[in-house]
């Protein structure tokens, strides 16, 4: 059976392509088969206190880096995780275009982009241009469907998304430090 979702912000579907729908299954091996994904987080990523906090540490302790943009790096830092690359998304973006750059952590480019908490605007624009100009994949894990993104979670409210990402995390698999 094939999902359907339309998009938070109704103006935000320009293209021929729109995001995959995706559960936390798909999701979670949708990251498991990237080889250098990162976790780009927004001041967002503190609207529910620190429930998405504490998940996005998790999955990073299973080895997946996070670009903390905005001014989330605080959120992070005071649960004492200080190995983050602090970048606003903007500036994230713009290295994410160029081939050259050495990723967040030194390894490479990111060979997957996750996006949670971050403005809807802003999100929408960073996949419209990873779509665009790019071949790194998109995932959207926050709560809204994001169009623009090659998948993401459909609309859901708060109660649902954090059970959907307690089974994501659930089902990542930790990666070789």
């Amino acid at each position: 059976m094939k999902m359907f979702a339309t998009p938070w912000v109704r103006t935000q579907t320009g293209g021929t392509t729109k995001a995959v729908p995706v559960m936390p299954d798909a999701a979670s091996r949708i990251i498991n088969n990237a080889k250098r994904p990162v976790i780009a987080v927004g001041a967002a990523i503190n609207d529910l206190g620190d429930e998405l906090v504490e998940r996005v540490i998790k999955l990073h302790e299973k080895g997946i880096p996070i670009a903390a943009t905005a001014h989330s790096v605080k959120f992070f830092e005071r649960k004492g995780v200080r190995d983050v690359y602090e970048v606003g998304i903007i500036e994230l973006t713009n290295l994410l275009t160029d081939p050259e750059w050495s990723g967040v952590d030194g390894s490479g480019p990111p060979d997957l982009v996750i996006v949670i908490g971050i403005n809807l605007d802003l999100t929408n624009q960073t996949f419209q241009t990873l779509k665009n100009f790019t071949d790194i994949p998109s995932l959207s894990i926050s709560r809204y469907f994001m169009a623009n993104a090659n998948y993401s979670f459909p609309n859901i409210d708060d109660e649902i998304w954090l059970l959907y990402l307690d089974e994501l995390v659930w089902k990542v698999k930790e990666r070789g430090q």
